[in-house]
């Protein structure tokens, strides 16, 4: 019988030709303001956030994002839908037009082509 991961629990298991870690994190969240703050504690009393505020140096979108399915999964949220944004990969479209006579390339071709 296994025995429960506490917060601060480390194991290691042999995962394919190496070793894995099982870390025992303390995981909530909190409002500071306008954003959202993920917490995690770990062993040797180790402590991060990261947060949905994409101006913020601690900002890393799919980690949040998991992070926040984690809590909502477990009833640890309390922000309804707050961080949903982090749902959504914002794709840049890496189509930039060329003006030429002065309307963009494309709809130049779509114009000549009919």
């Amino acid at each position: 019988m296994a025995s429960l991961l506490s917060p601060g629990d480390v194991r290691t298991f042999k995962r394919g030709r190496g070793t894995a870690v099982v870390v025992g994190l303390g995981l909530w969240a909190e409002r500071q303001g306008r954003w959202i703050h993920i917490h995690m504690t770990g062993p040797d009393d180790s402590h991060t956030t990261v947060t949905n505020n994409p101006d913020s140096e601690r900002f890393h979108r799919t980690l949040f994002r998991d992070l926040r399915r984690t809590l909502i999964r477990e009833h640890c949220w309390e922000f309804g839908d707050a961080g949903v944004e982090t749902e959504q990969k914002e794709v840049s479209s890496r189509f930039d037009p060329v003006p030429i006579r002065g309307e963009p390339l494309s709809a130049t071709i779509i114009a000549e082509r009919g």
